[in-house]
């Protein structure tokens, strides 16, 4: 079978390695689409480490890594494995790690417990995006009871577009989305938001007459969490990894800084409620459908930020 290996910095090759057999208590998933996660897909083509870790990434990276998000059909078995039959639609809820085979290949075996059903009337394009859906809502979640409270999202990337959709969902009194970029603004509004503040405009200013009860910030970057914490009265959870020194002082005292925490049952049912609903559109998400062959094109686009997510399709 195919599948996409990444074996220095900017070189990939798509190479040919045998099905993976299902272990007893696996599924053998038809990869549909594995879409990406920009963040990952871009430091990893870079030669960076995303947890700024000395002495990484290792090369040649695994097969298939560092695709995570995913979604397929199930084609096999193994047999103790009871509530997955072959022609099932699934996605993947986490990912399998970085010292083993990633996703962007044209078959996975995966852990029985580590996919789940996605509805029919959600694509694949679509569905792969579960596995960053649910950690969004995880992230939102530590936020507490949002309904009535102005919320902010800073960075309105994949994750950050997820959060407008799940916050307004929630009964956010208003949403607000801030970004650098007009078109991820446009789409930020599309998509339920309330109100956008391009910070690259000079309109940040602009919170600081209103500023936000609580906030999420899914920007990856000191200036995007900063921005969020010094204009939240509560709680700022942190989704993106954050590069770059950020200050707390005095002023920010009393106001919590949340991090690290891990997606439950409840994340990945609120996911599959939204869907199911109508309220969150994770298609919108996906700006173009492309094979592993063409996965340095892809790459490319999301450093030019000419597109969100890219959805690699590696049987046609």
């Amino acid at each position: 079978m195919k599948a996409l290996q990444i074996v220095a910095p900017r070189t990939a090759r798509v190479i040919d390695i045998p099905v993976p057999d299902v272990r007893d208590n696996e599924v053998l998933v038809r990869v549909r689409a594995c879409v990406t996660c920009p963040h990952w897909d871009i430091t990893l083509w870079r030669g960076v480490d995303i947890f700024e870790r000395p002495g990484y990434p290792h090369y040649p990276i695994p097969p298939g890594y560092p695709g995570h998000e995913m979604s397929g059909e199930v084609v096999k078995t193994g047999p103790n494995v009871r509530e997955l039959k072959a022609g099932k639609r699934v996605a993947s809820l986490v990912g399998a790690g970085e010292t083993n085979m990633g996703f962007y290949c044209e078959y996975i075996n995966r852990p029985d417990d580590t996919v789940v059903k996605i509805p029919d009337e959600v694509s694949y394009e679509a569905g792969a995006s579960m596995e960053m859906a649910r950690y969004v809502a995880a992230y939102i979640r530590v936020l507490g009871d949002v309904s009535g409270k102005r919320a902010g999202v800073t960075g309105v990337g994949p994750a950050g577009l997820i959060a407008v959709q799940m916050l307004k969902a929630l009964g956010a009194k208003e949403v607000v989305a801030v970004d650098l970029l007009e078109d991820r603004l446009s789409l930020a509004r599309q998509l339920g938001a309330d109100e956008t503040v391009n910070s690259a405009a000079g309109q940040l200013a602009e919170l600081k007459g209103r500023p936000l009860n609580v906030s999420i910030d899914c920007s990856g970057v000191s200036s995007g969490l900063q921005t969020a914490l010094d204009n939240t009265l509560e709680s700022v959870s942190v989704f993106g990894v954050p590069h770059g020194t950020v200050s707390y002082g005095i002023r920010h005292w009393g106001r919590n800084l949340l991090s690290r925490t891990w997606p439950t049952a409840q994340d990945t049912g609120l996911v599959m409620n939204l869907w199911q609903r109508g309220a969150l559109n994770t298609e919108a998400l996906v700006s173009a459908r492309l094979p592993l062959e063409r996965y340095e094109e892809g790459v490319q686009m999301l450093m030019d930020r000419k597109a969100i997510k890219i959805a690699f399709c590696p049987h046609g």
